[in-house]
């Protein structure tokens, strides 16, 4: 009787418990991510965008049903994001899935809203077969509308919709602009990265007129250029710092052609400039064991035959600064042609310079005479790394031409390659890296750091650290040997305990 009785305390208890935990459910609500870029849960730039909306968002999602894998995951982590928004901007933020299928109508909405049909492979009746599905959205609020034409990539999807959100929202938008006028990198070679600059800021073509910006961006990048710069075109980049503007500058100090494989110094004005800044780019460039690889021609007999071979003049950065919010989440940036900056040169009085990217340690440099063609080139002698290879600088930077002005708080970033974001250089397809790099670059300059968090959510399988060759059969052994091993230990500890036991009962 006794034990009945506590059974059925020990059930009450438990739905009383149970009973107290919905009742706090519904007026308390977290969620449990344990991914180490939290890729489950909304960051929280994207919580307080929701979270102080004025007006109702709507978003209206254009997605075929009954889509085989990975399309049907899409699907799910799709309203699993948005079921997430949803919670925290409450009735602010409401969302609804319309499947277009066969009704023409609602094609032809989609259509409108600039949302395409795209081509999947499908298997039906055990045959392949082409079938096309709608996979976009739209964001309207207030009268406006955002449209993400298809959810692809999905470790971006966050970072979309949250700026789709902003933008909408906004009363201004930054602007950022990009210098031309000295030989810089075209829209043309940059298209990716200037549509993804589009999502939050107004992006414009700035020169210099009567020694002063034809326009003041809040963000100015002067990207690659080729030609040297007049003095009053120094000086009007000067005197825009010194009025609060910010600054990123991606200048290359070697010019190298890899098709014609020569390089020389390239002298264009801004690197005194950046240097009495305290940024100093050397006329050098990086050479890393750790590289990407480049395809080369060679005869063989009669024959010509192609080969892959790793170019160590396109160094691919891995190790950055842990604290910076430019660099903190990225895992790797592909350099092509890139030069070291000395951390060693002075820097003003109330300047803080902060390294962002280094090369590996297994990395040395040329200078002088430039021996860059890949069949030619002889074994370096690496070991001399790390190199620095982008700064920032931030605090009070003094004028280069009036010793009586300095300004206040002031941001820039240095990059020692100005190819960093030229898509023609990486095959047309820009690395995902670079892209968030630099635009984390200019979000931290225009002081919107909210967004870099989100930017660099990564959505991938872990990869095993690398072991050396002489533990690798210890670790094959112990995976195939360890299992067995255990389960012997198990029933020889069990078997001992029972063997004692009928010692004692039979004692």
């Amino acid at each position: 009787m006794q034990r009945n009785w506590t059974t059925r305390t020990a059930l009450l208890l438990a739905g009383l418990i149970l009973i107290a935990l919905n009742l706090v459910g519904l007026n308390v609500f977290f969620r449990l991510d344990l991914t180490d870029e939290k890729v489950y849960s909304l960051a929280k730039a994207s919580i307080e965008t929701v979270r102080a909306l004025d007006d109702p968002v709507t978003v209206r999602v254009y997605f075929t049903a009954d889509l085989p894998a990975p399309y049907s995951s899409n699907r799910r982590l799709l309203r699993d994001k948005l079921d997430e928004y949803r919670a925290y901007g409450g009735n602010k933020f409401q969302y609804r899935f319309i499947d277009p299928g066969a009704d023409e109508s609602l094609q032809q909405e989609a259509a409108r809203y600039g949302i395409p049909p795209v081509q999947v492979q499908v298997i039906e009746n055990d045959n392949l077969q082409i079938k096309n599905a709608y996979m976009g959205l739209v964001v309207e609020y207030g009268g406006k509308r955002e449209t993400i034409p298809v959810v692809a990539d999905l470790a971006m999807l966050e970072y979309d919709l949250t700026s789709a959100i902003r933008k909408l929202t906004r009363e201004r938008l930054p602007v950022a602009g990009l210098l031309t006028g000295h030989g810089e990198t075209s829209r043309s070679a940059m298209e990716t990265f200037w549509r993804a600059l589009e999502r939050n800021y107004e992006v414009q073509l700035v020169s210099v007129r009567d020694s002063v910006l034809d326009a003041r961006p809040d963000v100015l990048l002067i990207i690659a250029p080729t030609d040297s710069f007049p003095q009053p075109h120094l000086k009007a980049i000067d005197r825009y710092l010194m009025e609060g503007g910010r600054l990123g500058v991606l200048l290359n100090r070697v010019s190298a052609n890899l098709q014609f494989g020569f390089a020389n110094e390239l002298q264009t004005g801004l690197e005194d400039l950046l240097a009495h800044y305290g940024a100093v780019i050397r006329p050098d460039l990086v050479l890393d064991r750790q590289s990407s690889i480049v395809t080369v021609q060679r005869t063989i007999g009669i024959f010509r035959v192609t080969q892959a071979v790793a170019y160590p003049f396109f160094p691919i950065a891995t190790r950055f600064d842990p604290e910076h919010p430019i660099v903190n989440r990225l895992r790797e940036v592909y350099f092509y042609f890139v030069s070291s900056i000395d951390t060693s040169a002075a820097v003003p009085k109330g300047v803080e310079r902060v390294p962002l990217a280094y090369s590996s340690v297994q990395s040395t440099t040329q200078q002088g005479f430039f021996m860059i063609q890949p069949m030619m080139l002889p074994e370096p002698d690496f070991g001399d790394g790390p190199y620095v290879l982008a700064v920032a600088l931030h605090g009070a930077l003094p004028s280069a031409y009036d010793s009586t002005r300095t300004a206040q708080s002031a941001r820039l970033v240095v990059v020692g390659d100005g190819d960093l974001v030229n898509e023609q250089l990486y095959a047309g397809q820009l690395p995902p890296g670079n892209l968030a790099f630099v635009l984390n670059l200019v979000d931290w300059l225009g002081q919107d750091e909210a967004l870099l968090a989100i930017r660099t959510k990564s959505i991938a399988p872990r990869v095993l650290e690398s072991v050396s060759d002489s533990l690798k059969p210890w670790i094959k052994y112990a995976n195939i040997l360890g299992p067995v091993v255990l389960v012997v230990l198990v029933g020889l500890v069990r078997w001992r305990m029972r063997r004692q036991r009928h010692m004692v009962l039979t004692a």
